[in-house]
């Protein structure tokens, strides 16, 4: 009697265990946190474990109620309970303590002290998101677009670029290969419109075709939005970073990208803050690679969004139209 006893205490430990774990789950989804910790294509996968935790949860309750009065489990299909101490604290150490971490730390999105330690990435173009595409949609290594394409754009005045037919416009984007299809259709889409508005839902994708026909964008007015970061000893006191996390899967695979932003008064926007940027494309050379910056005109403080990162859309066409 007394070992079912003993056994009905790590039925009952189990127990709560798994509801700790199923019920964060749910307080994570009601406070609308969860998207802190997970991409939005992930959560249902996380719902449905908070269910099935759940009902384990259930089921080891029933196990440690008739352990407590004295009757066996039929089926004795259970994992034996650890008999020393120390592989008790150890065994359910592991599930206990993230668990405690998890509610007792505040939920907060990731900021500039991750980006210290992982550093930024101001080349979208070489971005390599772990998730698996599709055949017409890949993001790594691009090559530069042919010369006689820049060279085209860069030779015309600002009148005749704004005049050019639509076939002279695709010949501007012409894609080197065809892995590279989808982000020359974007340019043109892009090269279209008189402010490119960098949308959180398709962000990476645009900053990917810019940062690819960089040379053709030069000039061309945008706004983005995103938190500041500033790499204090190699950046100059008008210069700052203009942030997003891009987030595949969760939280852990989270990388900084963003884009590198001059403006007089640069220096007065501290750390994470959220800010709206407007300005013109321009080029620019930074820890010795080409990349291209926005001479702001304009820098307007906001709100933290609601959904902080940004995620891969493998459909970035039918939102850019």
């Amino acid at each position: 009697m007394n070992h079912m006893r003993k056994t009905s205490y790590h039925h009952f430990l189990r127990t709560l265990i798994l509801l700790g774990f199923s019920s964060y789950i749910v307080i994570l989804t009601k406070s609308d946190s969860l998207q802190f910790y997970i991409a939005p294509r992930m959560m249902i996968y996380v719902k449905i474990a908070a269910v099935v935790l759940y009902i384990i949860a259930c089921f080891q309750g029933f196990m440690a109620l008739r352990s407590y009065w004295g009757k066996p489990v039929a089926c004795d299909c259970g994992q034996p309970a650890p008999r020393p101490f120390l592989q008790n604290i150890g065994a359910y150490g592991l599930l206990i303590l993230p668990l405690m971490i998890g509610f007792l730390l505040p939920d907060t999105a990731l900021n500039s002290t991750l980006v210290a330690a992982k550093g930024i990435n101001l080349s979208a173009a070489t971005t390599n998101m772990t998730t698996p595409r599709p055949e017409s949609y890949n993001l790594p290594s691009f090559p530069k677009p042919a010369t006689s394409s820049q060279t085209l754009r860069a030779s015309q005045p600002e009148a005749a670029q704004a005049a050019q037919p639509e076939t002279d416009i695709e010949q501007l984007f012409q894609s080197p290969d065809e892995w590279n299809e989808d982000f020359a259709k974007m340019g043109v889409i892009l090269y279209k419109k008189d402010r490119i508005l960098v949308q959180p839902e398709i962000y990476m994708e645009i900053l990917s075709t810019i940062d690819l026909f960089k040379d053709i964008f030069i000039g061309k007015e945008i706004e983005l939005t995103g938190f500041v970061y500033r790499e204090e000893d190699k950046m100059r006191m008008n210069q700052l970073v203009v942030g997003r996390f891009a987030v595949s899967c969760c939280s852990a695979d989270a990388s900084p990208y963003g884009v590198l932003v001059e403006f007089p008064t640069a220096s007065n926007y501290p750390q994470d803050m959220w800010v709206k940027v407007t300005g013109t494309i321009q080029n620019a050379h930074y820890n010795g690679n080409d990349i291209f910056k926005i001479d702001a005109t304009k820098i307007e403080k906001i709100e933290a969004p609601s959904s902080p990162y940004v995620y891969p859309n493998f459909e970035p066409l039918t939102i850019l139209k």
